[in-house]
Parts: C-alpha cells; sequence; structure tokens
C-alpha cells in the first residue's frame, strides 16, 4: 500500500513538474512574440512599404532588390531611379540626411546637361514622378532646365545648417569642372559667403575665389551688401563684420606663387587695404565718440 501510495505522488508529482514545465515554457515564447508598437511605427513601415511598392511600379527590375531593403538603401534606389519626392519623404521619415538626395539630383543634371536626347525623353518620366510646381514660361522649357528648376525648388524648401544642401551640390559641381549657375552661387552668398570661399579654395578655383572676396569686400564697405545678407554696410556706428581672414591669407598665398595672377593678386590687396582704412577710420570714431 505504502509502495502504491508512492508510485501515485511520484506519478502526479512528474505529472505536475512537465505541467509546470510546459506552462513555463509557453509562458516563456508567448512573451518572446510580443512587441509593442506605436502609431508612428506603423506610419514608418507604412511609408517605408509604401516606397518599396511605387520603386517596384516604376522600375520592376529593382522589386526583388527593394523587397528586404532598409530605409537608406532604399533612398539610394529611389535617387537612383529619379523618385526625389518619395526620396526626401523617406529621409524625413527616418531621420536620415538629405545630402545623398542632394548629391543624386546634382549629377542628374550634370549629365542632362552634357548628354544627348535619348538622356532628355528618359528625364521626363523621372521628373513627371516629383510634384514642382508648375510656372508660366515664354518659352518651351528642356528637362536639363525643369531638372535644376526642380534641385532649386528642393534647395528653397529644405533649408540646412550652414547651407549644408548648397555646399554639397556646389562641390558635386566642382568636382566635375562644371560653372555653378548664378542662382545657387547667389543664395550661397547670402547664406554663408566665408564657406563657399573656403569650398573654391579647396578646389582650387583662385579666381573665383578672387572674385567672391572682391564683392565681400565690397559688400562690407555698402555696395551691394544686401546680397550677402549683411545688415548695415561698414560705417562709424554700425558694429564691425568678421572677414574670413584665414582663407583669404591662404587665397593671397596662392596668387602670390604664380605670376598669372599676379593682377589678380594686387587687386585684392587693393581692395582689402581700402577697407583696413575704413575699418581704423570707424574705430577712430567710435573712440572719439566715446
Amino acid at each position: 500500500m505504502i509502495n502504491s501510495m508512492c508510485i501515485c505522488c511520484n506519478f502526479w508529482s512528474t505529472k505536475m513538474k512537465r505541467k509546470t514545465f510546459s506552462y513555463k515554457k509557453l509562458f516563456f515564447i508567448v512573451n518572446q512574440q510580443i512587441d509593442i508598437l506605436e502609431l508612428k511605427d506603423l506610419e514608418r513601415e507604412y511609408i517605408l512599404a509604401r516606397s518599396r511598392l511605387t520603386l517596384a511600379q516604376q522600375d520592376p527590375s529593382s522589386a526583388a532588390i527593394a523587397g528586404g531593403a532598409s530605409s537608406a538603401e532604399m533612398v539610394t534606389l529611389l535617387v537612383q531611379t529619379g523618385l526625389f519626392d518619395i526620396a526626401l519623404m523617406l529621409c524625413q521619415t527616418f531621420n536620415l540626411s538629405l545630402t545623398p538626395v542632394f548629391e543624386g539630383l546634382t549629377f542628374k543634371c550634370i549629365n542632362l546637361q552634357y548628354k544627348g536626347d535619348q538622356d532628355q525623353t528618359e528625364a521626363w518620366n523621372w521628373l513627371a514622378a516629383n510634384q514642382l510646381p508648375s510656372v508660366i514660361t515664354t518659352k518651351e522649357c528642356s528637362a536639363t532646365d525643369e531638372a535644376w528648376r526642380l534641385l532649386a525648388y528642393y534647395l528653397e524648401n529644405h533649408p540646412s545648417q550652414n547651407a549644408e544642401y548648397h555646399r554639397c551640390v556646389i562641390s558635386k559641381l566642382l568636382s566635375h569642372s562644371i560653372p555653378q549657375p548664378d542662382w545657387l552661387v547667389n543664395a550661397h552668398k547670402v547664406i554663408d559667403a566665408a564657406a563657399l570661399l573656403r569650398l573654391y579654395l579647396n578646389y582650387d578655383q583662385l579666381q573665383s575665389a578672387s572674385e567672391l572676396v572682391l564683392e565681400y569686400v565690397d559688400a562690407m564697405l555698402g555696395k551691394g551688401y544686401q546680397y550677402f545678407g549683411i545688415e548695415r554696410p561698414l560705417s562709424a556706428t554700425a558694429s564691425l563684420v568678421w572677414l574670413p581672414y584665414t582663407s583669404i591669407d591662404q587665397l593671397l598665398r596662392s596668387l602670390s606663387e604664380s605670376q598669372i595672377n599676379e593682377k589678380m593678386y594686387k587687386n585684392l590687396k587693393d581692395k582689402l587695404a581700402d577697407y583696413h582704412r575704413l575699418v581704423e577710420q570707424s574705430s577712430r570714431h567710435k573712440l572719439m565718440a566715446r
């Protein structure tokens, strides 16, 4: 009887242990599968999924790659296909830099400007996939014109700290020895002329750098100061405006090393001398007024 009770107890004990073990194991599995998503997470996944679908519709050959692509990889694929609106939206949704979008569009502008009609025809397809506000024009625009206009529209509507996106576009153009459009240079002058000067020096664009410094000093002296974002030109009452002396000294050294740039060097030295004389007069007037 005792043996029988022991066997029974052992049976129920073993059975209970099995039940307990199974329950814990089941709880562990279920616990591992719980994943709480917030609404913003669902929105992000929806935008990513929609961008994959749009890319597959625009370029069926990329469907296999896009299926498992991350948000950053999708931006690259969208830029290559010309879906810049969606690429920008994806960057903003996942807090990614817009620099790849601006670099990609700039490269397409360069290709359109220096290649034939076949690229123009293909360009109209990807341009139509982006929402560019229409404007009234007196002449028929080419695909190249529209691509540059799309780039200008993006730069205007996506401002960046210290003109980061303007700088990356100009850098892309300089690296391919492409002249920069006037509207692009003028926009950079207003935001950060000193950074534009550094860019010119980095790419050994001494003439452009010299012209920029001459214009900048003229702006300090009161000629066209509004084009450089200067509130008030140099005077006895206005506060002094900072000049990028380190970059200017680098430019002067580079100019002095070549006889070809001798005239440019002299013009720059004379202009800086005029500026320093006015600074000295302004400082003297301020001291006398105290």
